[in-house]
């Protein structure tokens, strides 16, 4: 991975750059920078259940095939003090069709360039919920965790916060993130 002196942009974008490759994301308010982990698996900051939850909406994951990342590293060449460049790329599976998404590695280390694929394919490939709640939820922030427990759909959501819409006119907050799903009957 190249760093951030040897590159021809803006430091943001090279932040931005990295925390990509490490399945991050950047939020700037004012002089405070946040990074979130997009897969979280913490406790959920608060539960919505209806009626406050006033919609709930699933949709699929966009289809991905691969994850890849594609880098260079120095090797020996045998019985010599001479270090030969070589560009070594790593790709983890998924579907037989869909998208390919290119990432930089943070890495030289095979296993962990790998470990960091599959964390991005697993927030990648989640599904995509996006909740209507009633009110201002100025607490909420990006990356925490909400329960949506819709008793119509029989549908309880934990979503990772990765958008926050606010309505002030129709008193309504519209939250969506990946997604865990489960089906309950009551709870």
């Amino acid at each position: 991975m190249a760093q951030a002196t040897t590159r021809n942009e803006p430091l943001i974008d090279f932040a931005a750059d990295t925390a990509k490759a490490a399945n991050l994301l950047l939020q700037i308010n004012g002089s405070t920078l946040r990074v979130i982990n997009r897969i979280q698996s913490g406790v959920a900051a608060a539960t919505v259940r209806t009626p406050e939850l006033l919609q709930l909406q699933l949709a699929p994951a966009y289809p991905i095939k691969k994850v890849f990342s594609e880098y260079e590293f120095n090797t020996p060449y045998p019985d010599s003090v001479t270090l030969a460049q070589e560009t070594k790329y790593v790709e983890v599976p998924n579907l037989g069709y869909g998208e390919e998404q290119g990432y930089d590695a943070l890495s030289t280390i095979e296993e962990k360039v790998i470990e960091y694929l599959r964390a991005i394919l697993q927030s990648e490939s989640a599904p995509i919920c996006t909740a209507r709640i009633f009110g201002i939820k100025d607490n909420y922030l990006l990356g925490y965790r909400i329960i949506c427990i819709d008793e119509k759909q029989s549908i309880k959501a934990t979503i990772t916060i990765t958008s926050i819409i606010y309505s002030f006119d129709a008193e309504e907050t519209t939250i969506s993130g990946p997604t865990e799903i489960d089906f309950v009957r009551k709870e």
